[in-house]
């Protein structure tokens, strides 16, 4: 697993700006204006990137930082806390619960049912299912879930979703993946952080850069797979 993450003063610094306009504003200096002439020129050569981060890496490096420290100092945010189980699903996914809050690995899980001789699978991105705990949106109870009291189940709000009984099929883009769809690979995600593509196909045997696949058996699913993604961000 990827260690901590290592924060210098101007990154932490960056949780001080509420806009990025705020974030340009302070990084024009009076020698700036002495030999540019206008703030304005100060901003316009800032947004460009020059000795500074664009607004797309600011707002993801600012998110990523906040997300990082609000989930450092409140222990009790981490719904895995303390668990001991002897359930290897449980297991492999408390193990992932912190790197996927804090951006460093991307877990996607596969899971398949079979419910009253009907089917229901589909890809759940693992991060945002965490993240949907306290939504409006389908919410699930992670806390009942390590408890071993609550199956998981993939609905219409995740990665994708199919029900044999009612053939309906949905799919749904994240914060994290963009879901393609190849002729000759089939389904595609795309990391929208790095742009890279995880191949759920076993069959193909490459399963992505930075992405490993695992097979668990576990009682109550038909088939459980986490395709882990190692996330490189690019700012």
């Amino acid at each position: 697993m990827p260690g901590e993450m290592q924060l210098s003063k101007d990154e932490v610094r960056l949780l001080e700006f509420s806009t990025y306009e705020d974030y340009l504003q302070s990084l024009v200096t009076t020698q700036d204006l002495r030999y540019l002439g206008h703030k304005q020129n100060g901003l316009r050569l800032y947004q460009t990137g020059y000795r500074s981060l664009t607004k797309a890496a600011f707002e993801s490096r600012r998110n990523e930082i906040g997300d990082y420290f609000r989930a450092t100092q409140d222990p009790n945010a981490y719904f895995s806390r303390g668990l001991v189980t002897s359930d290897a699903f449980l297991r492999e996914l408390a193990v992932r619960e912190r790197p996927n809050r804090l951006g460093m690995l991307s877990t996607i899980i596969f899971v398949r049912h079979c419910r009253k001789n009907a089917e229901i699978s589909g890809y759940i991105d693992y991060e945002q299912a965490l993240r949907r705990s306290s939504s409006k949106d389908n919410p699930f109870d992670w806390k009942t879930f390590f408890a071993g009291e609550q199956v998981l189940c993939p609905t219409r709000f995740d990665l994708s979703y199919y029900n044999s009984r009612t053939n309906k099929v949905f799919k749904r883009d994240s914060k994290n993946y963009q879901v393609l769809c190849d002729p000759v690979r089939g389904i595609i995600f795309r990391n929208m952080y790095d742009r890279k593509n995880i191949y759920p196909d076993p069959i193909g045997g490459h399963f992505g850069t930075n992405t490993t696949r695992m097979e668990i058996e576990a009682a109550g699913y038909e088939q459980i797979v986490l395709y882990d993604h190692v996330v490189r961000k690019n700012y």
